[in-house]
């Protein structure tokens, strides 16, 4: 007689996936305070950033904010991006200047837009001109967060309609570093006219 299925809710969750319970905050709660870098590290290194930004809220703020400094860049511009609006704007409050210019320039226009709107006007303006893709955050800005100019991304790849699939997925993958996600290539003519799209 076969055995019968494992509930969804019992299966082995996939590695990194972290229970945020009382336990787990409260044993990297006691690392961070006595100042285990390299411990607490080892511990969320391969924590999925929704994961991470879920244990930053969990710890005490002043905890979450040195988590959050110690944390590499590219991980750190992940999971800020996983953050609600209100908790991400007193975390990165008194981040330097320089590091949050480069998590910033880490992430896709329409999340660093959504980042920047939740900062001080005084900041965001300050900071706007360091930023790689400050023409397209300008313009993302003056659309409401909510609405679809505000939540698309500027980054995209265009292809030409006469190139062969070879070129094609070349351009895709010089493009690949600069854009997380890609689903779709616009097709366009020499006088750049939207002709069609790809899906990939």
């Amino acid at each position: 007689m076969p055995e019968p299925a494992t509930p969804a809710d019992e299966r082995e969750q996939p590695p990194g996936l972290l229970d945020v319970d009382a336990a787990v905050v409260e044993d990297i709660s006691i690392l961070l305070e006595s100042g285990q870098r390299g411990m607490v590290m080892n511990l969320v290194a391969d924590l999925y950033p929704a994961d991470l930004a879920l244990l930053l809220i969990h710890l005490p703020f002043e905890q979450a904010r040195t988590l959050f400094r110690w944390l590499p860049v590219d991980q750190a511009s992940e999971t800020v991006a996983e953050l609600d609006d209100a908790f991400r704007a007193t975390l990165l409050d008194g981040l330097p200047a320089a590091r949050l210019t480069t998590l910033l320039d880490e992430l896709d226009t329409d999340d660093a837009a959504d980042v920047l709107a939740d900062l001080p006007d005084e900041q965001a303006l300050r900071l706007l001109p360091d930023l790689e893709d400050t023409q397209d955050l300008t313009e993302l800005l003056d659309y409401g967060e909510e609405t679809a100019g505000g939540l698309m991304a500027r980054e995209y790849i265009t292809i030409r309609p006469y190139w062969t699939l070879n070129r094609a997925t070349e351009e895709v993958r010089r493009h690949a570093e600069e854009i997380d996600e890609v689903y779709t290539a616009f097709v366009v003519g020499d006088n750049d006219t939207l002709e069609g799209t790809v899906s990939l």
